[in-house]
């Protein structure tokens, strides 16, 4: 009887070794509340943050074509199959965006060469936003002459781009300045996976039959971002992939982004929009001053103001001296 017992015993002791202790709890839903904490977490942790961005974008070319130029620069409606030829073809080319990260604070410059309307060439692109978290400022070239804009509102004027929206999700989530945060969004009841993780799985209705959705990490992988979709009455689709590096003692470090768009169409989903962003450099642990978030005033500078008001009436504009 005594090594039968043994038997029993050890075969006991093994089956209990390999039922993990958390399985109930692996197999939950996280809560709201403890995905804004572990967010809210993250964000302390990556404070201050320096990224450098590289973006290939493919996209078809309907938003430079709405219209077919006629004589004398006329703009002429473009027809039904003039429209789904531009649907059906896309255009290629590269953007850069260097960040300084420290909400409310930043500096965003963006840069690249991108297409000009009717895709009659390339054209150069280059402009620089700041913020100190008191006011907002954007400073572009155009014709030569470089130009700033202060505006009356704190805010960003630059970070809302939809290519930046993956950034908002995955190093900015729960911030209310700058990130996407969960209010309307509720729970749903089953885990689903995402690159082999299960995730706690979002929706979000909206008004005209609008859905969102949103896969969230573990905590163990600070509830990054995994995934997200959007679709608005069946007439278009996005989707936003999210991968990182596992770094030890240090958390999900962001590799690179993916986005892409369709618009349902004559019985079809045409591509629309997509986009690689790579991350080229990542620091979360920057020394930033407050110089990082200021534009400077240089010599021949063209200054819109719009936190002042002109005497003689509109907006406050000069040229630096």
């Amino acid at each position: 009887m005594l090594p039968r017992l043994r038997f029993y015993s050890i075969a006991f002791l093994l089956c209990g070794s390999l039922l993990p202790t958390t399985q109930a709890a692996d197999q939950q839903p996280l809560t709201k509340e403890v995905i804004n904490q572990t967010w809210k977490a993250r964000r302390e942790r990556l404070q201050a943050m320096r990224i450098e961005l590289s973006l290939d974008v493919t996209r078809n070319t309907l938003p430079y074509m709405r219209s077919a130029a006629g004589g004398d620069d006329e703009e002429v409606p473009l027809t039904e199959e003039e429209t789904l030829h531009y649907l059906n073809q896309t255009v290629n080319f590269k953007t850069h965006y260097s960040l300084t990260l420290d909400s409310p604070r930043i500096r965003c410059r963006h840069w690249g060469r991108v297409p000009t309307p009717q895709l009659e060439q390339m054209q150069d692109l280059d402009m620089t936003g700041t913020t100190d978290g008191k006011t907002a400022a954007l400073a572009y070239k155009y014709e030569g002459i470089r130009n700033l804009t202060i505006y009356k509102s704190s805010v960003h004027p630059m970070l809302p781009l939809f290519d930046l929206n993956p950034l908002r999700w995955s190093l900015l989530a729960g911030d209310p300045v700058y990130g996407f945060t969960l209010d309307q969004y509720k729970v749903c009841p089953q885990l689903e996976k995402v690159q082999g993780i299960a995730c706690t799985v979002l929706e979000k209705s909206e008004v005209y039959g609008g859905l969102k959705r949103l896969w969230v990490a573990p905590t163990d992988r600070e509830c990054v971002v995994m995934k997200y979709t959007g679709e608005q009455s069946g007439q278009y689709h996005s989707q936003h992939d999210f991968h990182y590096v596992n770094l030890p003692n240090e958390g999900p470090e962001p590799k690179y982004w993916t986005t892409k768009s369709y618009q349902h169409k004559s019985n079809q989903d045409i591509f629309t929009y997509g986009c690689r962003i790579n991350v080229d450099s990542f620091d979360s642990c920057a020394t930033v001053t407050p110089a990082d978030f200021q534009l400077e005033l240089t010599t021949g500078t063209h200054v819109t103001d719009t936190r002042k008001r002109n005497p003689q009436g509109g907006e406050l504009i000069y040229d630096v001296k």
